[in-house]
């Protein structure tokens, strides 16, 4: 018999395996589970160099899976100015002043998770505001959904925007407020995050790779590149992240479906973005948004583009998925799949819809059939459900009909999370809460039902369920172990749950100790 490398035992182990839910020891070899089961059965591979890690009546699952996340941004944005704390304009100008002596030479000063629906005076930042504290230095505010910002002249005449471009937002007088959107959003954050050198970029994931780390994330999907981000953000990803700690699977978003097979990767998309956001009223409806009748949002492909795009990544055999958040992006996205299929039949292509925040019944039995994959942050719920953010825009009906969790699993489609980092945190746990605390109580899931999210279905969603995801013989490693036991808390209690270790095959990479 081969001895263990580490035991596990006399804890609470969740294994996702719905053969063998629930066993007190596991054993890990070369990285690889080698044994799962009771105790002394286990116990048996323990050898004089096996460490024997007691869990204390802890809980122990399988590493956690973020199925969502845009990786190097995050990094960057613990090296920018955090706005997502300020309560009023004054506190966003003063939080900027403090920054602006911190930025890096050369680079724009950068305001992230900017939400004017958490300020008194709930609206952006006028461009004369911005120009007042920030004369000399180009300064950009990124809304934390990244579909809009403000920028101030200095920052405005370095990203050579025309005023006629589309998203260009401006006053009674026809001059630029500051606040882009659309099309002008794009083109600044691409100028803005063209500017970071690859330096900084290898920061940045060093840094995400620990905040990953720290909420018990030991894989998660990283969507790169494209429009809202840049191109190098991806590179860079693509050239370093076998360096990193964690596994990174590289979403690349952009429409070159030749450059993504010459770099050998199987999946193409991610937020390659169909439409917008609630928060920047740019999600595509088929009504118009609530606190805004004149606008019903974009979208950003026409259904020609979308068909070249999809059919030949499609015939390709990549992987493919697109950000589409209302109803009116969903069904021109279904549409687009289910005519790929018929015209090109493929056995378990596994793509995905990115969001899906807005779905109608039928749109989920579609997807169903499909065997499309819908990645949801469950934490937009906790953040902005019921009367929050989606109220405001949606109006109380359409807020009740949002991330409908219940639906989709009952369909039998397949459900994985994300958290959409930047956006809302890296935290499992948190959008574990949000599945289960959801503001229309109908679309709430079982505990079970959203551990497996961030688990055995992100691995599905990553064609690696043979691999991680549930604690079976011959799988990685990967585990996390918390405070409390998820199943046994309350609902609105699993965000205060700690993680208390992160192992990656067999090695201890995180600590709360």
């Amino acid at each position: 018999m081969e001895y263990a490398d580490l035991i596990f035992y006399n804890g609470n182990i969740l294994t996702m395996d719905k053969s063998n839910p629930a066993v007190r020891a596991v054993a890990v070899k070369d990285g690889l589970i080698q044994a799962v089961g009771e105790t002394e059965a286990v116990k048996q591979y323990s050898g004089p160099e096996t460490e024997m890690f007691d869990l204390k009546g802890k809980t122990l699952l399988p590493g956690f899976i973020d199925s969502h996340v845009h990786f190097v941004q995050t990094g960057l944005n613990a090296l920018g100015v955090d706005l997502g704390r300020c309560g009023s304009l004054g506190d966003v100008f003063r939080v900027l002043r403090d920054g602006a002596e911190k930025a890096e030479k050369d680079t724009f000063v950068r305001g992230i998770c900017f939400d004017e629906t958490m300020l008194a005076e709930g609206r952006f930042p006028t461009i004369q505001e911005l120009d007042s504290i920030m004369p000399d230095k180009p300064l950009w505010i990124c809304r934390v959904d990244s579909h809009s910002c403000a920028v101030n002249s200095k920052a405005l005449e370095l990203m050579d925007i025309d005023e006629n471009t589309d998203g260009v937002e401006k006053d009674r007088s026809g001059k630029p407020t500051g606040v882009l959107r659309t099309r002008a959003n794009f083109i600044a954050r691409n100028t803005v995050m063209d500017t970071i050198p690859t330096a900084m970029r290898l920061k940045g994931m060093e840094i995400a790779s620990q905040m990953a780390l720290k909420a018990g994330i030991t894989a998660l999907n990283a969507l790169e590149g494209g429009e809202l981000f840049s191109d190098k953000d991806a590179e860079a990803l693509h050239e370093f992240q076998d360096r990193l700690p964690i596994d990174t699977f590289l979403f690349y978003q952009i429409t070159d479906v030749d450059r993504v097979l010459e770099k050998g990767l199987r999946r193409i998309g991610g937020c390659l973005i169909l439409d917008g956001s609630f928060g920047s009223r740019t999600a595509a409806l088929m009504e118009p948004y609530a606190d805004d009748p004149s606008t019903s949002g974009v979208l950003y492909f026409s259904d020609e583009e979308l068909e070249r795009l999809v059919f030949r990544a499609h015939r390709e055999g990549l992987q493919i998925t697109f950000h589409a958040l209302g109803d009116r992006a969903i069904e021109q996205l279904i549409s687009v799949y289910e005519k790929a299929q018929r015209l090109y039949p493929r056995k378990d292509a596994r793509h995905r819809i990115e969001h899906f925040e807005f779905p109608t019944l039928d749109h989920i039995k579609r997807a169903a059939r499909l065997g499309v994959i819908c990645s949801v942050q469950p934490a937009f719920e906790y953040f902005w459900g019921g009367g929050g953010m989606y109220g405001m825009r949606l109006g109380a009906e359409r807020a009740a009909k949002t991330n409908p969790f219940r639906t989709i699993i009952d369909c039998g489609a397949m459900l994985v999370g994300g958290s959409d980092s930047d956006v809302t945190p890296m935290n499992p746990l948190l959008g574990i809460q949000g599945a289960l605390t959801h503001s229309n109580p109908v679309h709430r899931i079982t505990i079970q039902e959203a551990l497996e999210m961030f688990t055995i279905n992100g691995a599905y969603a990553v064609f690696e369920e043979d691999r991680r995801g549930s604690i079976e013989r011959g799988k990685l490693g990967d585990f996390v172990v918390l405070s409390s036991n998820p199943i046994e808390t309350p609902p609105e209690e699993i965000e205060n749950i700690e993680v208390l270790y992160t192992i990656k095959e067999g090695k201890i990479l995180y600590s709360k100790y």
